[in-house]
């Protein structure tokens, strides 16, 4: 039963936000339990606060492109209580405080981010979590580990 939501969810990770939560929404109306292994198989922006290791952020942090990662801090922190803006702050704070310093001057200075942009600056932030996941640098916490 978990291949074919690892499937799903394998998929749905690399379509836009509005996409999977719709499909979710639609998803947990029909089969709950499926929609359930569905939601733990996906690994988007906002599961980093609750699934990266914080002595993992400086590896991470160097494997997404400087440009990509203040997009996404730049689409994700004007809401700091939403999950994306969460996983943005919890970067912020495991990070050295100039770093973090420097990335707000730069995310301040950033604009407007149109959602296609800050959908592809968050995906390339979840590549890098992936990649560092698969080269075996970094593991991901499970759901209930802290």
């Amino acid at each position: 039963p978990a291949a074919p939501a690892a499937r799903v969810g394998a998929i749905l990770n690399s379509t836009s936000s509005q996409l999977r939560d719709d499909l979710l929404t639609g998803l947990e109306e029909d089969d709950a339990t499926f929609a359930e292994g569905v939601r733990k198989a996906i690994f988007t922006f906002a599961n980093i606060a609750e699934r990266v290791n914080p002595r993992d952020v400086p590896k991470l942090l160097r494997e997404i492109p400087q440009a990509e990662l203040i997009t996404a801090l730049a689409a994700t922190l004007p809401a700091p209580d939403s999950p994306d803006g969460q996983a943005a702050t919890f970067l912020l704070k495991n990070m050295s405080q100039r770093m973090a310093a420097a990335l707000r001057d730069e995310v301040e200075t950033r604009g407007r981010i149109k959602p296609k942009e800050a959908d592809a600056a968050l995906a390339a932030a979840v590549a890098a979590v992936r990649n560092l996941v698969e080269m075996g640098e970094i593991t991901l916490l499970e759901e209930d580990e802290e």
